[in-house]
This record gives structure tokens, sequence and C-alpha cells, in this order.
């Protein structure tokens, strides 16, 4: 095994994924990034050096072995996993039929994307005293106004608990960052307006929403060296609008 030890990054060809793929190969960190996009991967590979490319579905099983697969063959030591893939569902058709759907894509892009990635990684990880970072939202911590993408965030945190309790016996650690309003994502892609970002702005204490690469900056320090005896944590960054709990 190479002494390389590479951070996996899903979703992280844009947004917080982006934010913290380039935030780490540029402080001299090993980065193997993932999405089902391609090009977006491309662009960050070229303008951050020091990062692998996989594109993979991450929430199917086929996806997420692809990149243990890979991480094998360049003969690279994984050391932390932050699993920033999912979003919103698009709504499907009417009625019971078209909420399961909804509720079942959700699912998979949420937390199967999370559950299969690092699970994929998990010899390594225990081999190798790994970090782990799952991206939540403040919707985990007072609902998302309907549909199941809150819900969906708030199973990470009951996950998170429990994986810490088992990584901890190997001196590793996972946690969950459950960020605010940060608009430079494509979560937000199509649906802001002048009238949203004021509002939403206007919740924090403040009076702005957050950027990437703040959020990728907290993440950056779990994974660091001062990081280490945060565990089993949910730390959200989101301005205020919600309060520590």
């Amino acid at each position: 095994m190479s002494s390389v030890r590479t951070v996996v990054v899903s979703g992280g060809g844009t947004g917080i994924g982006r934010a913290v793929a380039r935030r780490l190969a540029g402080g001299g960190q090993h980065v193997t990034v993932t999405g089902r996009r391609r090009a977006p991967l491309d662009r960050v590979a070229a303008a951050s050096g020091l990062v692998d490319v996989v594109a993979a579905d991450v929430s199917t099983v086929a996806g997420a072995e692809s990149v243990a697969a890979r991480i094998r063959l360049a003969e690279r030591a994984c050391a932390g996993v932050v699993a920033a893939a999912g979003g919103l569902a698009p709504s499907g058709d009417a009625g019971l039929a078209g909420i399961a759907e909804d509720w079942q894509e959700s699912f998979e892009s949420n937390v199967l994307s999370a559950v299969l990635l690092v699970e994929a990684m998990r010899a390594d990880l225990e081999a190798h005293a790994g970090r782990v970072v799952l991206l939540s939202s403040v919707a985990a911590l007072r609902g998302s106004g309907g549909g199941p993408y809150g819900a969906m965030k708030a199973a990470l945190h009951a996950w998170a608990f429990d994986l810490a309790s088992d990584l901890g016996r190997y001196q590793g650690t996972a946690n969950v960052i459950a960020p605010g309003f940060v608009p430079d994502t494509e979560f937000w892609a199509g649906r802001l307006n002048d009238d949203i970002m004021a509002q939403r702005s206007g919740q924090t204490l403040v009076g702005r929403p957050g950027t990437p690469d703040e959020v990728a900056s907290l993440i950056a320090w779990l994974l660091g060296p001062d990081g280490g005896w945060v565990t089993g944590q949910v730390l959200s960054p989101n301005g205020g609008v919600v309060l520590g709990r």
C-alpha cells in the first residue's frame, strides 16, 4: 500500500464538495473526487492538482465499489470520506405513487449515497484511523417545510452516532455538518431569486448567507491534525438561524 493518503469527497464537482476538495488539495492533501458527471470533476482536478477523479453514482452498490476499486488500483490509503453528495428529489406524479417515488429517490440520493460510500471504504477507514464527515442540512434540525429532504438528512445524524462508536475503536471519527443557507450550490440552482435571498439572509443573526468555503473550512478542520478529539457531533454553521442545542 502506498503511503499516499487520500480523502474521498462525493459530490466533489460542485458546491460544498468542490470547496472541500479545493481546500484539502491546496493544503497538500491528496483527494479523490467522485460524482455522477465527469466534466465538473475534471475541472476540479485541473484547477487543484493532487486530485484523482472517479465518475460514479455512489448511491448504487456498483458506483461505491468502483470508487473503492480505483483507490486500491492507485495503491492509496483512504484517510477519510466527506459524503457531500445529495440534494432535492424532483417532484414525482401526484398521489401516493408520486410521494413514494420522491421519498425513495431522496433516500437513495441523501442516505444511501453516504452509507454505501463509507461502507465501501470501511476496511481502509478502520486500518488508518479514518475520519468521516457527513453533509446534512439545517433542515434536519428544524424541518424543511415539507417533503422528504429534512427527514433524509436527519437520518444521517443517528447513523453518524453509531459510526462514531464503531470507528472510535480504531481512533477514527465521524461527524455531521448541517449547514444553513449557502446559495452558491446546485441545491439552489433554478430556485433562487431576490426575495428568497433577502428572506433567508434576514433569518440569520449576521444578515447574510454562508459560502461553500466557510463550510469547507470547518470540514477541513475536522479532517486535520486538530480534529481528532471531536466525534459523534452535529455541527451547524448556519449564521444563527438555529441556535446551539
